[in-house]
């Protein structure tokens, strides 16, 4: 009797916490959606179809001591998302002074194209087969290396730099070998001259067409070992550009042989790197949502590395619609997003703005506790709102996704 007794106080108990729980959390939600509608940024579109430059202003001022800008994407193949993004970069370029552009594509792969660039030739006809081909073939994307070429002789060119750490395009596979080997030559040509250089190169281009058929383990041992030499030999010498090249062949060779998966991770040091040579500049990188934000999905990914070393001049925004379609990068058919949930943003802007794009800032908004979500990847998956901050510092809401245009 007496054991009832106290079973009964203790589920009151709990019913009366559970109770108390939820109202909290709808109160922080509730709270947490007024300052969205309070503070998000409208960007609205012109009747020449543009974005108005004074909203574009409003943005501007919110990065204005960013020096490097971060512009994620959580699927490769949502065309309205890539023209915004083109269009941020258009305005940032000719107002604000943000002149060094780094795409996700092959660090070699997008050099080796900016040099013909320079001499005539259109990055547009270069991408296919060479840049990422969900940008080098999206009709959304081809402006942009309009732009690029249209800038290079002007007094203010916009500077277009790779920095995926995996060499896959078509002027890697044919080119990158030899030119690795100019380059040791000119250190030592004893290594280049001998037959364990030969041996040696062959499997560089194993890794380069794709194998992910492992080496003995005595020459796959002895194939890292001479990655590093390599890489040290770069690294005395002060040629940095192929230092980074030899360490994304390590990282290259592992991740296809599945011994380990450091690619986001090189990608960063790689963005150092390129923000280290042009100590002036001020940059935007375009890539995937989550090589981006500040913290890694289950690994130590680009954006951590690049966020440790410059803090708050990073600054990483995270893109999301409303509803729409995007082109999936793995299939290349049109898929639907998911439907929105009742507590999340998208559903929230729907509701309660009519601009064709919002942004909303972490900065100054109570998220913790909250469990207003927003998708995170694919259009599908989601995240509370509590965790964004560990992520990225704001975001855009756009009315309506399209799919990406794919151009084959």
């Amino acid at each position: 009797m007496c054991s009832n007794f106290v079973l009964s106080i203790l589920l009151l108990l709990l019913t009366a916490c559970s109770h108390k729980q939820n109202s909290l959390a709808l109160m922080t939600d509730k709270n947490l959606s007024q300052q969205l509608v309070a503070n998000h940024l409208a960007i609205n579109v012109d009747s020449s179809g543009q974005l108005e430059k004074q909203d574009l202003a409003a943005f501007a001022k919110k990065i204005a001591k960013v020096r490097i800008l971060a512009l994620g994407e959580q699927t490769h193949g949502a065309g309205s998302v890539f023209a915004l993004k083109i269009d941020l970069i258009k305005y940032l370029h000719q107002h604000h002074g943000f002149d060094l552009f780094i795409l996700e594509s092959g660090m070699y792969d997008v050099r080796e194209i900016m040099q013909q660039a320079n001499a005539g030739k259109s990055i547009k006809k270069l991408a296919p087969g060479n840049i990422f081909y969900m940008y080098a073939n999206s009709k959304e994307v081809t402006p942009l290396f309009d732009y690029v070429n249209e800038q290079l002789n002007t007094d203010n060119p916009l500077t277009m730099v790779g920095f995926d750490s995996q060499h896959t395009g078509g002027l890697s596979l044919a080119g990158l070998v030899s030119d690795l080997t100019k380059a040791q030559e000119k250190i030592d040509n004893t290594w280049v001259n001998s037959p364990n250089w030969q041996v040696f190169c062959q499997h560089i281009q194993q890794i380069l067409d794709g194998s992910n058929v492992r080496l003995p383990l005595v020459q796959e041992t002895l194939f890292f070992s001479q990655l590093d030499t390599l890489a040290s030999n770069f690294d005395r010498h002060g040629n940095g550009f192929w230092y980074r090249i030899t360490k994304g062949l390590v990282a290259q060779a592992k991740r296809q042989w599945q011994l380990a998966d450091n690619r986001s991770e090189q990608m960063g040091e790689n963005i150092k790197w390129w923000a280290e040579q042009y100590p002036d500049k001020k940059i935007i990188v375009w890539a995937h949502t989550w090589h981006l934000t500040k913290e890694g999905n289950k690994q130590v990914n680009a954006g951590k590395v690049v966020s440790e070393a410059f803090g708050d001049a990073y600054y990483m925004v995270h893109f999301s619609g409303e509803q729409g379609q995007y082109l999936s990068y793995i299939d290349l058919k049109n898929k639907e997003l998911t439907t929105l949930k009742q507590n999340s943003i998208e559903q929230l802007f729907k509701q309660e703005t009519s601009s064709a794009i919002n942004y909303i800032e972490n900065k100054g908004l109570s998220l913790q506790g909250s469990d207003i979500e927003v998708f995170v990847n694919d259009y599908q998956q989601t995240l509370p709102a509590s965790e964004w901050s560990t992520y990225w510092d704001g975001m855009f809401i756009l009315k309506e996704i399209t799919p990406a245009i794919y151009q084959q």
